[in-house]
């Protein structure tokens, strides 16, 4: 059964938000398809958006969420850019 536009946006959002509510979350493919209860098909899909989007990196099989190196800069010096 093909998924609709409407379940694949909510999967989406679902693995999206493992990576944002967590701190520094770094997860294999395998762990996020057990966590949400997904096929690894499903989740990749997912992922697959989100890499795209620029939300998560994958390196070596671990996914984690991708954040502006210029982000974390601006919170450490006051809310000026580094």
């Amino acid at each position: 059964m093909t998924p609709t536009r409407f379940e694949i946006e909510a999967l989406v959002m679902r693995i999206q938000a493992e990576f944002l509510t967590g701190h520094a979350v770094r997860l294999t493919l395998k762990q996020i398809a057990r966590r949400l209860g997904i096929s690894a098909a499903h989740c990749q899909a997912g992922l697959n958006v989100l890499l795209d989007a620029r939300v998560v990196v994958e390196i070596g099989g671990v996914y984690e969420r991708l954040f502006p190196r210029f982000a974390g800069a601006a919170r450490l010096s006051g809310g000026r850019a580094a």
